[in-house]
């Protein structure tokens, strides 16, 4: 089971592990998108998927990891909406988180404040919307990751690690920092610890060599999902995929439980 998040009008991003076999050339299927799920209501309605776009060094096994095919450097999928009958995408209901890479946002050491969302099984037993704010700091030798400090664990894989959370504020006698853009993912989260007092997760680092190329590879192949229509971005489009009500396949995480390294996909 694993969150995801948009960033377009008909475009969800979530981690790669919730949609293909590292390494194995395969890919899951049978995805449900459930925007806004909570407790059983599906606010938004349910939304199919056409099709699910990952990097080739993930699919082929060759990404950079530091703990193989659980610790990797590009641990992200983009997912494809299938459109209603009138031709309409979640997103204009819901809006849509932006999306930043190549450390925006980050300090020049590496560190953030980031807001993490998911829909983890051990909290309320993943029928609501779990919110976690932490300072986020890159880790060299765990493949450029992110590393927050977390509570959640297995089903808030995918979810969206953001940026400047929340409304942006009417600034007086100050101003903007670097990086002021409001509700941005910079990553999503990849994975965490066997062992469950270890408050951790980390997350594959939004980049030009990922996100970008996957962004661009789904918009040149169906505009219409990526159009703004006729409904601007907001910061409502978190959701969970999954079975009924829109998390991703058991698989993922029974891949998972069979991982003998101290690190886990989540």
């Amino acid at each position: 089971m694993c969150s995801a998040s948009l960033i377009r009008r008909g475009v969800v991003v979530t981690a790669a592990h919730c949609v293909a076999n590292f390494g194995q050339q395969q890919y899951y299927s049978g995805w449900q998108f459930v925007p806004g799920y909570r407790n059983g209501i599906a606010p938004f309605g349910v939304w199919s998927v056409r099709s699910a776009i990952v990097l080739t060094s993930y699919l082929d096994g060759t990404d950079p990891c530091a703990v193989a095919g659980i610790v990797c450097q590009d641990d992200v999928a983009l997912l494809l909406l299938n459109p209603s009958p009138t031709g309409a995408y979640p997103g204009t209901a819901t809006g849509w988180y932006g999306y930043g890479w190549d450390n925006v946002g980050f300090t020049a050491t590496g560190l953030t404040q980031m807001t993490q969302i998911g829909y983890p099984v051990c909290l309320d037993n993943g029928f609501l919307m779990e919110r976690n704010d932490s300072v986020g700091f890159q880790s060299v030798s765990s493949a450029n990751n992110t590393i927050i400090g977390s509570l959640m664990c297995g089903g808030s894989s995918g979810g969206p690690w953001l940026i400047n959370f929340g409304l942006r504020p009417i600034l007086t006698a100050t101003t903007d920092g670097t990086a002021p853009n409001p509700n941005i993912v910079v990553g999503v989260a990849s994975w965490g610890f066997d062992d469950t007092s270890i408050k951790q997760q980390g997350a594959s680092p939004f980049t030009s060599g990922n996100i970008v190329l996957l962004v661009n590879a789904v918009c040149t192949a169906v505009p219409a999902a990526c159009s703004y229509g006729r409904s601007r971005p907001r910061a409502l489009g978190s959701a969970s995929l999954h079975r009924g009500y829109g998390w991703f396949p058991r698989r993922c995480l029974q891949e998972d439980r069979r991982s003998p390294t101290k690190q886990r996909g989540l």
